[in-house]
């Protein structure tokens, strides 16, 4: 409906002209005489008016409504915000928990745990904590050239847990991208913190079964870096998977100590990682090879990816 404007103006013009009309009928002689024809214009005129009266009347309804979409809308959009900010500071929140630290997946959306696995530049409290321990001054591997990466894993207790590595900015994608694939197949993970948790001692963390990445270290029983040494390798459940290799004299060696039983892969038992493994098949389409695969040597929990691949 076309909303028309009335002329309030020449409303009140033409009531005030009608009031004197009638006031000055007083006098006999003044008063209009019953045959008296109306100008057929001014009646025109004054129906043109109460159509006008008539139209406004009927669009107050409509602006009505209009008056409380407009205010539906606007409330619409300040709850969508504070929804959006209560979110914001939800994600914020946990990204402040330590790793390892339980995570009721039951209350975040889909959205809230894709936010949940990223990769940033390692921190500055982060750096503090690996400086002289799983990092120190090297000409080998600037800090720059590390990312910290942040995900969720599922514990051996079935939970989600928050767990933390330090990787190779080449490969950072890649980790965020296997890892969000093993949890959203609730693999089992049992511990992912930062090997400052042990001191920087290899063989501590490997003891409790912690999947680390980056560690400035030589390889087991030579001089020479390890590609942990560059933040290109990652150990997966490691007490089940252990590194073994044959001794001079004959003798087998398991790192760790406690994978032993673990040693024989013809075996069927929880944590195993082999080529039916689905975490072997990510970390293999990802371009990384495993050092299950290596001849003179075996290292089961071990995945990495070297400059050149």
């Amino acid at each position: 409906m076309i909303k028309k404007k009335i002329n309030l103006g020449f409303v009140t013009a033409t009531f005030m002209m009608a009031a004197v009309s009638l006031s000055g009928c007083a006098d006999s002689n003044m008063r209009p005489q019953k045959n008296t024809v109306v100008n057929q214009e001014e009646t025109e005129t004054q129906e043109q008016i109460l159509e006008e009266m008539t139209d406004s009347k009927e669009s107050v309804p409509e602006t009505k409504d209009f008056i409380e979409e407009t205010t539906i809308e606007q409330m619409t959009i300040e709850e969508t915000q504070s929804e959006y900010d209560a979110q914001e500071d939800k994600i914020l929140e946990i990204c402040e928990w330590e790793a390892y630290h339980i995570v009721d997946v039951e209350l975040l959306t889909d959205n809230e745990i894709d936010q949940l696995f990223y990769a940033v530049e390692i921190p500055p409290q982060v750096q503090q904590r690996i400086m002289g321990c799983s990092y120190i001054e090297n000409e080998d591997i600037a800090l720059e050239e590390l990312s910290y990466v942040r995900v969720l894993h599922i514990g051996f207790d079935g939970k989600a847990h928050i767990g933390e590595l330090i990787v190779n900015n080449a490969i950072s994608q890649d980790i965020v991208s296997i890892m969000k694939a093993l949890y959203d197949a609730q693999y089992p993970i049992e511990r992912m913190v930062l090997i400052e948790e042990y001191g920087g001692d290899d063989d501590k963390s490997m003891e409790a079964n912690n999947t680390s990445a980056f560690n400035y270290r030589l390889i087991s029983g030579t001089n020479k870096l390890s590609n942990h040494s560059f933040g290109r390798a990652i150990d997966i459940n490691p007490l089940y998977n252990p590194y073994v290799r044959t001794a001079s004299d004959g003798s087998i060696r398991c790192d760790p100590a406690g994978g032993a039983e673990y040693v024989d892969r013809t075996k069927d038992f929880l944590y195993k990682i082999d080529q039916n493994d689905l975490c072997y098949q990510l970390f293999i389409e990802h371009g990384f090879t495993w050092g299950g695969n290596w001849k003179t040597k075996k290292d089961y929990q071990h995945f990495e990816k070297v400059q050149n691949a």
